[in-house]
């Protein structure tokens, strides 16, 4: 009756528990957040100028694009680049004028889908027909779905325009040819004094706080800095105790005998083994090192350990082995315009390339051909620069065709094969037999127990308690705990150094408007525990003193040393200098401005300009350089000879054009009003 009595009492407070639960329960999660958060809550993941992306159209293509494995905060985040790219390119295609027309459009999906083996017919060529009935039907199942995905086949026809008017724009002129062939081919021949800034010793240079606050503010475009945050942390990490892992070994121990003894191992393992029984063949360098250690003595049905490798005791057993066959080989490829992973400047058209490489093939089989420099020369393949050498390889590394040959024929053979790559001229250069083993793998999963467990959180738990009542570090040294100081974490990091797995919980509770520093919590990380001190945060903006000294502090103690040894060198001549502060003059010819490296001082690029810009005898003033203090002395200047064009030594874009529009990507996101919440959300 007492109950009951209480209940009644309580009757208005339990109507309103439960009716909050049924609201709860009916509407969306981020509905409840938002009423909690108040009026001035975000309902966009980013705003860029006057267009914004929604909670809910952000988290659908989240969802769509996600993958096994990849957390939502890195999912998110190419959601977002690609998202602001798109919207920052879209105004700038508008600005520009850069539409696709119905005509346009047609082209440009029939370029997606043209490669597509299902809109081919039976004599592989692309039939346009099977292209319209296909989209005829993504239309009817999903009008919806078809028009984001010609939206996104417009948007990059329009990149692509976009793409070939920075080009257009980037073509190399006559005279930066010329520029380009001066610094590289116009010399200089000059004597030279250095002292060096090690001369002395950094210990004597004393640079404050202020004047690295002064630089980071005269260069501020060097160290933007985004919102950060410090903390120091213990870590409780979840595995076994010395207890659990004698009790491991015990458990394995028991196994063992009959282990050794059995002929079904098959059986055993699926019944005992934590994991499964592998049967392939495999080289031993795939073997963890007790096993590599010891393989080769081994007979069939020895075994090596118990030892412990990961989150596993061990035992294995030699159960067979195999000697399987390698080659050596070397290749020129001769690729063609269309071929797969064929390079832009790859111009030529299949007919062409299979001529040449026939011709070619004429030339590598000739006697005393270095196969080596005749690759290096003519082949369009990633392995060029090293002469074709593609090392060893086995069976079915290499596409059919060419695996075929390599195995099939003698070392010394050459012969060409075509493949998806283009026509390869193939050298065989070694072959030899090399050992596979089988193993089956006995393994204990080394788990803490329930009482480790249980212990890891009394311990965590209590160092929580202490330490919000004492000093984080004083405590944590009492209980001999390793204190880990983390700093310049920001706003979408995902972990902290030194804790498995991510920790997004951690990092969102060191920005929370409520964490105030000093705070210290405990947090449950992947079954370990964390628990963790706010130490310092720090605003957007230009990085603090203690971040930009690792750059600055160098620059600036140079330049006190520069100064103090301009003021000990009154003399004028290199041999006055050399004398007085006991160094050597030095003589250098035939120096460009394109590679500006002097003998025993390194890359000078202010040394060396200063010396093209001397007539012959003239002695410079001193110059503060790279590694010391600098006077030169001009012996003779060499012009390059004129040449009747230039248009060689022009840089052709033509190879970086997508980096470069991608450089015009970041600059005009860096000029857009972006605000960006995947904080918040993620």
């Amino acid at each position: 009756m007492a109950i009951l009595s209480k209940i009644r009492e309580r009757s208005v407070f339990l109507i309103f528990i439960i009716a909050l639960g049924l609201f709860a329960f009916l509407v969306q999660p981020d509905q409840i957040i938002n009423l909690f958060k108040g009026n001035g809550s975000k309902d966009y993941v980013v705003k860029v100028a006057d267009e914004t992306i929604g909670v809910k159209e952000f988290a659908a293509q989240v969802d769509a694009r996600k993958r096994p494995g990849m957390s939502d905060l890195i999912t998110a985040t190419q959601v977002y680049n690609q998202k602001v790219s798109e919207i920052v390119m879209g105004k700038e295609f508008d600005k520009l004028g850069i539409t696709v027309e119905k005509d346009q459009m047609w082209e440009l999906i029939k370029d997606a889908y043209k490669n597509y083996p299902d809109f081919k017919n039976e004599d592989g060529v692309f039939d346009e027909g099977l292209l319209k009935a296909y989209i005829e039907k993504q239309v009817a199942a999903n009008p919806k779905a078809w028009e984001a995905n010609e939206k996104q086949i417009a948007f990059n026809g329009k990149q692509q325009l976009y793409y070939a008017l920075i080009k257009a724009s980037s073509l190399p002129t006559e005279k930066e040819g010329e520029i380009a062939y001066k610094m590289q081919n116009d010399l200089v021949d000059f004597k030279f004094v250095n002292v060096p800034y090690s001369s002395i010793a950094d210990s004597t240079i004393t640079i404050s706080k202020e004047k690295i606050k002064s630089y980071v503010a005269a260069h501020p475009n060097e160290f933007k800095s985004d919102a950060s945050a410090a903390v120091e942390y213990v870590y409780f990490e979840e595995k076994p105790s010395k207890e659990d892992e004698d009790a491991f070994k015990a458990k394995i121990d028991k196994l063992l005998p009959e282990f050794k003894k059995t002929n079904d191992v098959a059986t055993f393992i699926s019944e005992y083994s934590a994991l499964p029984l592998d049967t392939l063949y495999t080289f031993k360098a795939a073997f963890d090192k007790p096993v590599q250690n010891v393989i080769d003595s081994l007979k069939i049905g020895e075994t090596v350990g118990p030892y412990t490798a990961g989150d596993f005791t061990k035992v294995v057993k030699l159960t067979g082995t195999k000697m399987v066959p390698s080659v050596k080989a070397s290749h020129a490829l001769i690729a063609y315009k269309g071929a797969q992973r064929a390079a832009e400047k790859v111009t030529r058209t299949k007919e062409e390339a299979g001529k040449l490489a026939n011709d070619l093939l004429a030339i590598a089989k000739k006697s005393g051909t270095d196969f080596a420099e005749f690759a290096k020369k003519n082949s369009d393949g990633p392995s060029a620069t090293k002469g074709g050498d593609l090392g060893w390889f086995y069976e079915g590394q290499m596409v059919p065709k060419f695996n075929d040959y390599a195995f099939n024929n003698k070392v010394g053979s050459v012969g060409i094969v075509e493949t998806p790559f283009g026509f390869h001229i193939i050298k065989v250069i070694d072959k030899k037999q090399e050992k596979k083993y089988q193993i089956a793998t006995l393994a204990i999963k080394n788990e803490a127990s329930q009482k480790t467990i249980s212990q890891l959180y009394a311990d965590a738990t209590q160092f929580e308690i202490d330490a919000n009542s004492g000093t984080f570090s004083d405590v944590a040294k009492t209980k001999n705990y390793d204190v880990r100081p983390v700093n310049r974490v920001t706003e979408l990091s995902e972990s902290l150094p030194g804790i498995k797995g991510t920790q997004r919980s951690i990092v969102k509770w060191m920005f929370k408007s409520d964490t105030k520093l000093g705070n210290i919590k405990r947090f449950d990380v992947n079954g370990s525990y964390v628990v963790v001190r706010l130490t310092a945060r720090n605003p957007k903006g230009l990085s603090t003193v203690e971040d930009a000294s690792f750059k600055v502090l160098p620059l600036l103690r140079n330049q006190e040393k520069a100064r103090q040894i301009r003021a000990k060198i009154s003399a004028t001549t290199l041999a006055d200098v050399a004398a007085n502060q006991k160094v050597t003059v030095r003589t250098v010819n035939a120096v460009s401005m394109g590679n500006p490296m002097l003998p025993g001082a390194g890359r000078e690029p202010k040394v060396v300009g200063t010396a093209f810009a001397l007539e012959n005898g003239q002695i410079s003033k001193l110059i503060d350089g790279e590694k010391g203090v600098f006077m030169v002395e001009v012996t003779k200047h060499t012009a390059a000879p004129k040449m009747d064009s230039y248009k060689s030594y022009a840089k052709d874009p033509a190879n970086n054009v997508n980096a470069v529009g991608q450089k015009v990507v970041e600059a005009l996101k860096e000029k857009a009003n972006i605000e960006d919440n995947r904080a918040t959300f993620y």
